[in-house]
């Protein structure tokens, strides 16, 4: 069976910051950023990532810009809803946000239309706050 000694251990390193849980999750974060770069969609939204990563951090924010950005790219003007669509307008906010505060106004003017396309085409059944 098991060994209490080693379950007590466990959580002394756990205690002590060196989390196996946290160093699981920032493992995690990296692979769903590498995942969104590679196409993949947001799978959750800001509350939910921070319930799980904490708050976005300023590599976080830059890493998630480049993949939004990559993936605009790769697959240009026809899909620029089902983009935003994919990442969700909470997050394409947040995206707009940040690079503001980084002075990224290009970026910024990009998002920007892209939120302007994704209202004209969507449809109007839902309440969506853009």
């Amino acid at each position: 069976m098991w060994d209490d000694e080693n379950e007590e251990d466990f959580h002394e390193e756990e205690s002590k910051g060196n989390s196996y849980f946290q160093k699981l999750r920032e493992t995690e974060k990296e692979m769903l950023k590498i995942d969104l770069t590679r196409g993949s969609i947001m799978p959750m939204g800001i509350e939910e990532w921070t319930e799980l990563f904490g708050v976005p951090t300023e590599e976080d924010m830059f890493d998630i810009t480049q993949a939004y950005f990559k993936q605009y790219h790769r697959n240009s003007q026809p899909s620029i809803y089902q983009l935003v669509e994919a990442f969700g307008i909470e997050w394409i906010n947040f995206l707009l946000s940040y690079n503001e505060e980084q002075e990224e106004y290009e970026l910024c003017a990009i998002l920007k239309s892209h939120l302007d396309v994704y209202k004209r085409k969507r449809k109007p059944s839902g309440d969506i706050k853009i």
